[in-house]
């Protein structure tokens, strides 16, 4: 148990500068200041694909990571702590599933039809897409809420370890519904969790 507790300390630290890097270079490697009223300039654009790895990389790499935060205060949290595993965990494969997709399906879509990406187009109104993608983002921000709130009440970690997930998880999960200015509180919200989850890690690895 404590070989895989410290390995996960190497993951979650991963995993949380993987976030930071994926949410950044969309704006360095992309050519987001050109964005208007369609994603297809970003996801023809040549580093689509290794800006968007590293997300799916890093969200795959904070599955392990969970487990292994909440195998450490599973003992402290009781059922706050379960239900915000479980949650963050579904929300965190609801998002990998969301971040797959844009990697290998949107391209295809794009060289296809560039008005399928259209924020006025078939999937950005959809019925089915936009309700997943509401209901992954509340999955994803409720569960770190609870999870956050839990590492907190632990005692194992210092308090704002914590509460970074717990406020940032929101602000990305939930930001997209600020349409145009989605950009602010997502990439507060991403920095917050990237930095929690590298801390939390390199607290693993200390302990």
């Amino acid at each position: 148990m404590s070989d895989f507790l410290k390995f996960s300390g190497y993951i979650n630290f991963a995993a949380g500068v993987m976030l930071i890097l994926f949410w950044y270079l969309y704006a360095i490697l992309l050519p987001y200041g050109e964005l208007s009223d369609t994603l297809s300039i970003l996801v023809l654009d040549k580093n689509w694909g290794l800006v968007n790895v590293l997300g799916v990389a890093g969200s795959l790499l904070g599955l392990l990571g969970l487990v292994g935060l909440y195998l450490k205060v599973i003992e402290t949290t009781g059922r706050l702590g379960l239900a915000g595993f479980v949650l963050a965990f579904l929300g965190t494969a609801l998002f990998l599933g969301t971040l797959l997709w844009d990697t290998i399906l949107w391209p295809i879509l794009a060289k296809h039809d560039h008005s399928l990406l259209d924020f006025t187009g078939p999937l950005y109104t959809s019925k089915t897409f936009v309700p997943y993608f509401i209901l992954a983002g509340l999955v994803y921000a409720v569960g770190y809420v609870l999870f956050g709130i839990a590492l907190t009440r632990s005692g194992q970690f210092p308090v704002l370890s914590g509460w970074l997930l717990a406020v940032g998880a929101p602000l990305f999960g939930l930001g997209a519904m600020f349409g145009k200015l989605q950009v602010y509180p997502r990439s507060v919200g991403i920095t917050a969790m990237g930095v929690g989850l590298a801390w939390l890690g390199y607290l693993m690895l200390k302990s």
